[in-house]
């Protein structure tokens, strides 16, 4: 009795419905359906980052992914990647760092290598995971003739040693690729600080 009260019930609320009702909803479900698809089709391709990033136009992350992984047979290849990441996230620090990185390999003198690193502190200073490759590139560029990038080395340099001494070797190794202006700025931050460099 309680089955057939529940299902005349469910009748007459069908009825009740307006005749596109039945055609959008299925129209929904197949869109979700595809678009869950496209997503899944992107995820399962990973490893192969330039057709995951060129299947998910969309995604940011998959972006990055392939710029990186073009960055040593292609820089060019990977600062186009990073560039479409960063239209696609403006305020992705590894994005910006994978461009500077990208555009700096032989002439840091580029302006887009030096400004794409300047964002890449802007945007995520204190991003751990980035705070030791970046500051070994940053010590390789000519800070001589902008002041923007000594102060951020200066800064970068004060906080592994005021509250991240954990990274002090990444200082260790960016002092030993550095430039002799910045060798100097290193030294000077270490003798304010009373410490002495790592080896």
């Amino acid at each position: 009795m309680m089955a057939n009260t529940m299902a005349d019930g469910i009748d007459r609320y069908a009825r009740q419905l307006s005749p596109a009702f039945v055609p959008a909803a299925v129209l929904i479900g197949a869109a979700t359906l595809a678009l869950s698809a496209w997503w899944l089709a992107a995820d399962a391709l990973r490893g192969k980052p330039s057709l995951a990033a060129e299947i998910s136009v969309i995604r940011s992350e998959l972006w990055l992914r392939d710029g990186w992984s073009e960055l040593q047979t292609s820089p060019e290849a990977a600062e186009a990647a990073f560039t479409r990441a960063l239209r696609l996230s403006p305020m992705d620090a590894g994005a910006w760092f994978g461009l500077a990185s990208a555009t700096g390999r032989f002439d840091w003198l580029n302006p887009t290598a030096s400004k794409a690193l300047k964002m890449s502190y802007y945007t995520g200073f204190n991003r751990s995971d980035l705070v030791a490759p970046r500051l070994i590139l940053l010590a390789q560029v000519d800070t001589t003739r902008d002041v923007e990038l000594v102060d951020l080395l200066q800064r970068q340099i004060r906080l592994i040693l005021t509250r991240a001494p954990e990274l002090k070797g990444a200082i260790g190794q960016a002092y030993r690729v550095a430039s002799d202006a910045n060798r100097r700025i290193i030294e000077a931050e270490f003798k304010d600080a009373n410490q002495s460099i790592p080896e």
